[in-house]
């Protein structure tokens, strides 16, 4: 019978390795499987470790505007650009200007006067304002001014000193276009002063491109000019508003009649004319008269009357009992008011 034969490989080593304890191939493989299991549990730890340590961080999508809403913007931006190309360029005509000889005072209708009307049409709900040139909310209207937004010397210096004095009248009190004048805080008005877009924007700069149109449209209303410094810096504001929320409407043209040829237009407008002088417009009956003042002031409640709404014959006003001010007219408590 043939002896049996043992395999050279297997003989010593494997005798060795089961003798020292050494693992069998079969139990090796079976620590291999597990060791492998064993680090991918701690690289996944590490991965989770390492991702709370380091957060990724997700980015918006791109904000997408409506079509729609991109062309109206478009079209609005044109139709202002559009107009103020059509504007005059001329060299502005500096001399001979008179504030008191130009605008004698607010009109009074119906018992309010011209600034009443602004005061009461913008007005919001809760009883304050809201002045758009330095974004502030007012809380009473005596800290406010009624801002002519073209100011009087600007439309003096840029066609207005041709004009008769219904023109003036009519310009200084303009109710039909909203955009002529607005209720802003006092302070700011007066930063302001008689500046064109040369040398004044408004301090909140998210109401610039609404003013620049405003102060295009106005021009344009009134068939002003604009001087080249002027040009300029409303050029490169409009070219800024890509995008920017304002409202533009085409102005109507105002009826202007010249000095010398008061009875020819210059302008055609649907607008009914206004008295030539605003003495003849007051329908205040004579003896609706406040009882703190003289001369004769309108009986108006609170402190809704300032010295910007009076005539050159109303000025200087006379507190008859000082302290006893309700317009707050007198600073000083001298008895006089509005004495500049």
């Amino acid at each position: 019978m043939p002896a049996a034969t043992t395999s050279p490989a297997a003989s010593v080593d494997d005798v060795s390795r089961e003798r020292d304890g050494d693992p069998s191939g079969e139990e090796r493989a079976i620590d291999d499987v597990q060791s492998g299991e064993a680090d991918e549990a701690h690289g996944t730890a590490a991965d989770v470790e390492e991702s709370e340590a380091f957060p990724q961080v997700t980015f918006p999508e791109a904000t997408v505007r409506d079509p729609e809403a991109e062309a109206a913007d478009r079209q609005r931006r044109q139709s202002v650009i559009g107009l103020f190309e059509r504007l005059r360029v001329e060299t502005e005509h500096r001399t001979g200007y008179d504030r008191e000889a130009v605008f004698d005072g607010w009109l009074y209708s119906g018992g309010q006067s011209t600034r009443d009307r602004v005061l009461a049409a913008e007005r919001l709900p809760d009883g304050t304002w809201f002045s758009a040139y330095d974004s502030v909310v007012v809380l009473t209207a005596s800290d406010l001014d009624i801002d002519h937004v073209v100011p009087l010397a600007e439309a003096w210096e840029s066609g207005g000193y041709a004009w008769s004095a219904g023109t003036w009248t009519r310009f200084g009190n303009d109710l039909e276009d909203p955009r002529l004048l607005i209720a802003v805080s006092a302070s700011t008005n007066r930063s302001k002063g008689a500046k064109d877009p040369q040398d004044w924007w408004p301090p909140h700069a998210g109401y610039r491109c609404q003013y620049a149109a405003d102060w295009v449209a106005i021009k344009a209303r009134w068939n002003l000019a604009m001087d080249a410094a002027e040009q300029r810096s409303l050029d490169a504001q409009l070219e800024s508003c890509s995008g920017a929320e304002f409202v533009f409407n085409a102005p109507s043209s105002a009826t202007v009649t010249l000095a010398e040829t008061s009875t020819e237009p210059q302008n055609e407008s649907t607008a009914a004319p206004e008295p030539d002088s605003a003495q003849e417009a007051p329908d205040e009956p004579a003896d609706d008269c406040h009882p703190a003042y003289e001369p004769c002031l309108p009986n108006l409640p609170g402190d809704a009357l300032n010295c910007g709404d009076l005539t050159r014959e109303q000025k200087p006003v006379r507190v008859k009992e000082i302290g006893v001010d309700p317009y707050r007219l007198d600073r000083d408590r001298n008895d006089l008011g509005c004495t500049s």
